[in-house]
């Protein structure tokens, strides 16, 4: 009669959990980014509907054509200020997103090297 080796459970699940563990923290990466993304866009977008609601109020409470292309320019002044700074949050949301992933695929790079080194 023949013994069947033992499977070592708790080694495969270490294993894994080793080997999910970097796609774990890029998923949460992922979510983080996204979730910064959306709520940035979901500000932006209120920016530009309050804007167009700004104008429409502007356009029906006018008297004069003068008086309205002077509301219009200051509204649109506003909102182009408002707008630099967004695009400036994109730029930073931006790079500090790549160099969170650069930082994720440094340390993955490193985890598979050692990896590949101690099994040779």
């Amino acid at each position: 009669m023949t013994q069947k080796a033992a499977i070592d459970f708790n080694a495969i699940f270490d294993f894994q959990k080793r080997a999910m563990a970097p796609f774990l923290d890029l998923n949460q990466f992922a979510v983080r980014t996204f979730e910064r993304a959306a709520r940035h866009s979901y500000e932006t977008a209120g920016e530009a509907l309050e804007f167009g609601i700004a104008q429409a109020k502007a356009a029906l409470s006018a008297t004069d054509p003068q008086q309205l292309a002077a509301k219009q320019t200051q509204l649109a002044t506003e909102f182009v200020g408002k707008q630099t700074v967004r695009t400036n949050e994109w730029l930073t949301i931006a790079s500090q997103a790549q160099a969170e992933m650069g930082k994720w695929a440094q340390a993955a790079n490193q985890e598979i090297t050692a990896a590949v080194r101690k099994s040779a």
